[in-house]
């Protein structure tokens, strides 16, 4: 391998930081999720071109934020989008709400995750858990992952497949099987650059 195909790795803290010193820098952070939405929206047509339904499953934070705000993108464009919420919209906060109420005001209806609930779209969209996870997956999320990986559906996940631990790779518990990945900033273990797909999981 060439050396000039290499680029560098981030841990998760270091993503976090570059992160933080962009908004000290002025940028907003919701202005940030709407560009890495944006990144994704992009990468989903690219990748996926002929779909005309999407699944978007939000967990809480700005993971799902960003699945928020990526459903407010495709509903835009005519694309039929599930919404499925971990997390209720009332219990979010700061720029994760702010996301969520974009994709309500574009029309996006929004369920609360049942394990009995059927997937209506043809593409999954992966937001359900992102670079701050450290401990073994459990609960709804758990049942979620599993869910997905059970589809016959491809799946996008956005920053990292759900489940992964962002600086080793290893799944705590169970993880999102992806077809495509899209992370931001910088290269992570699952090998995205900012706005690319990065390999499956």
């Amino acid at each position: 391998m060439s050396f000039e195909t290499l680029h560098p790795l981030y841990r998760a803290e270091q993503v976090g930081e570059l992160d933080r010193r962009t908004i000290a820098g002025g940028i907003e952070g919701f202005a940030l999720m709407q560009r890495a939405s944006a990144a994704g929206w992009q990468v989903l047509r690219e990748r996926f071109p002929e779909v005309r339904s999407l699944t978007v499953l939000c967990g809480a934070g700005n993971n799902g934020g960003d699945g928020h705000v990526l459903a407010a993108l495709a509903a835009a464009e005519g694309v039929a989008v599930q919404r499925i919420l971990l997390k209720g919209i009332d219990e979010l906060v700061g720029d994760a709400r702010r996301a969520a109420d974009m994709a309500t005001a574009a029309g996006v209806g929004a369920e609360p995750w049942t394990s009995d609930m059927t997937f209506t779209g043809e593409l999954l969209v992966d937001a359900l858990l992102g670079t701050g996870l450290s401990g073994e997956v459990r609960g709804a999320f758990h049942d979620a992952i599993a869910a997905i990986n059970a589809s016959a559906c491809p799946v996008l996940a956005i920053d990292i497949p759900s489940g992964l631990h962002a600086d080793t790779g290893a799944v705590l518990g169970k993880a999102v099987h992806a077809a495509a990945t899209v992370t931001f900033i910088g290269e992570c273990a699952t090998g995205g650059r900012q706005g690319e797909p990065g390999h499956g999981a």
